[in-house]
């Protein structure tokens, strides 16, 4: 059936039973046949890829601090603490001199399945060396088996903040991505991602983390199909957070190898006026995660990207939950440096720095 959706906005964020009622009413508009009419575009443009991404080099970022988890202190509104065992996949935000950061964490004793979002405001000179960060509950799950995750800051809109909700008493899981407005260091409203097709109108695919907005009229996509193991990435026109999943296209270069069995966007940069620079990342058959750059207009054209990696995983630097994991949620420019945050090995961030000189002559043009 035909139906388009007339408001998914939530508000009232201060009642549960409003919550639960309302995640159950997103849940129940997954579409669980969509994503092979996806899958079946991917294959007929996979015939066509012919990347010539690189793997084993060094990279081109700078680490320039570290934030591990008994260095955070975070605080429930009613002044409990709350003891860390992880701290990862940041994003950030910067205005004047003042950088702020949401941070995916967990508490001790729950796994890394069952995660939350923090908030802290910090200097951008004290992300430097050993950070010491102080923060709140931001973003947090109600139900039992619910986790949020991975934060992501719109490029042109930075009080809104993307996350991802699994819900892991789903069979499988179901991973769908909402829009988070702030304000006052708190949620003001939320909206799940939700796509349009002619055919179908309104709908959620069943899983499709890594979805956030390229700029202000495309959205990246990263739907997931977990029957074949495979994730890719897509680029689609946008109005806030509803999708026009029709005219969704696969940029060539950025399509999987045959050595590589996942893809995903990690953050956008408004990095001038009509350009934006996309952090994405390669998963090869071994688990290892590699981080590329590349470059798009305003009006979501892919005009150059890097062949070689801008982030590779370094032995010694760390050894965690899951080595060799280096995963990116944001990116800041302040001056000619470009800040990346990225979780390591599921347990602690790092903070690198890339200078805007190299980017650009490590970026290909496509045209």
């Amino acid at each position: 059936m035909n139906k388009n959706i007339n408001n998914l906005t939530l508000t009232r964020l201060n009642n549960l039973r409003t919550i639960v009622d309302y995640l159950s009413q997103v849940k129940s508009l997954i579409n669980n046949n969509f994503e092979e009419k996806l899958y079946e575009k991917l294959i007929n443009k996979r015939k066509l890829s012919k990347s010539i991404r690189k793997k084993f080099t060094n990279g081109i970022v700078e680490i320039t601090g570290f934030i591990i988890p008994s260095d955070v202190i975070i605080s429930s509104n009613k002044k409990i603490p709350i003891h860390l065992s992880t701290v990862s996949n940041p994003a950030i935000s910067v205005e004047n001199n003042k950088a702020f950061l949401y941070l995916r964490v967990s508490s001790t004793g729950s796994p890394f399945s069952r995660t939350f979002i923090a908030f802290s405001e910090t200097r951008i000179n004290d992300l430097t060396g050993r950070v010491y960060v102080r923060g709140i509950p931001l973003i947090y799950g109600l139900l039992p088996n619910e986790s949020i995750e991975d934060p992501r800051v719109d490029p042109d809109n930075p009080l809104d903040v993307y996350h991802v909700r699994c819900f892991y008493s789903d069979r499988p899981a179901s991973v769908i991505t909402f829009r988070s407005r702030i304000g006052g260091n708190e949620i003001k409203e939320i909206e799940p991602v939700y796509f349009y097709s002619n055919e179908l109108g309104d709908f959620l695919l069943k899983d499709y983390r890594d979805t956030f907005p390229l700029n202000n009229d495309f959205m990246t996509i990263r739907p997931f199909l977990k029957h074949r193991q495979i994730g890719f990435m897509i680029i689609a026109p946008r109005d806030r957070a509803r999708v026009y999943i029709d005219e969704a296209y696969l940029p060539e270069p950025l399509l999987l190898s045959n050595d590589e069995v996942k893809i995903g966007g990690n953050a956008s940069l408004k990095i001038s006026s009509n350009e934006y620079l996309l952090l994405y990342h390669v998963v090869d058959q071994h688990g290892i995660y590699y981080t590329y750059g590349a470059l798009f207009d305003t009006s979501g054209e892919l005009i150059a990207l890097t062949d070689n990696p801008i982030i590779v995983p370094k032995l010694g630097v760390y050894s965690g939950r899951r080595q060799s994991t280096v995963f990116v949620c944001g990116a800041a420019k302040v001056g000619d440096e470009i800040i990346i945050t990225a979780g390591r090995d599921d347990e602690i961030v790092i903070i690198y720095k890339l200078s805007e000189e190299k980017l650009w002559s490590n970026l290909r043009f496509i045209r």
